[in-house]
């Protein structure tokens, strides 16, 4: 998941994702702990999938390619609303109107989340507004397809998971 204060409360949970503590997201990732994550998968109208250029001072992996919203599920915050925080600006009208997709037992960077997965689809507007910013890029699953068999170690552990998990096409996101 993408990189998150080290100050940052979360939930640590269960196989059955049940609340045992809370502690700093640093610490539960230091210990290696099962914890709450969310990914974001926003499509344009044509059914590619957004993704992001992370910067190249990110910590973890700089200049990767990455979907637009991943990371922790703050302690006694709803799986959506961490989501939402995430939403690029011109896709504020997709606030309340996520679609929740499905639920993965193992998450991208440490493999010891619950992901929650959450889907929408940009208006061509939003879309035309985001790829005028050259850190966003839209590809059809082929395209994406390429990119995770030929160059994986330009794409996050997110987008990876994004592209194992099949959740890259239209149909279901």
């Amino acid at each position: 998941m993408s990189l998150e204060t080290g100050l940052e409360k979360i939930y640590v949970v269960d196989e059955n994702n049940l609340p045992l503590a809370i502690m700093a997201s640093e610490q539960v990732h230091l210990q290696g702990l099962r914890h709450r994550g969310f990914l974001l998968v926003l499509t344009d109208v044509k059914g590619r999938l957004m993704l992001r250029r992370l910067s190249k001072s990110h910590p973890l992996y700089p200049g990767r390619w990455d979907i637009v919203g991943c990371g922790h599920i703050g302690a006694k915050e709803a799986a959506e609303e961490a989501a939402e925080r995430h939403l690029p600006a011109v896709a504020a009208d997709l606030t309340g109107n996520l679609r929740h997709a499905l639920t993965l037992t193992e998450g991208a960077g440490t493999g010891n989340e619950i992901v929650e997965v959450f889907s929408a689809g940009l208006s061509s507007q939003a879309t035309r507004l985001l790829l005028q910013d050259l850190s966003f890029l839209a590809v059809d699953p082929d395209e994406l397809g390429a990119l995770a068999t030929s160059y994986p170690d330009q794409l996050s552990p997110a987008l990876l998971t994004v592209w194992n998990a099949r959740l890259h096409h239209p149909d279901r996101s």
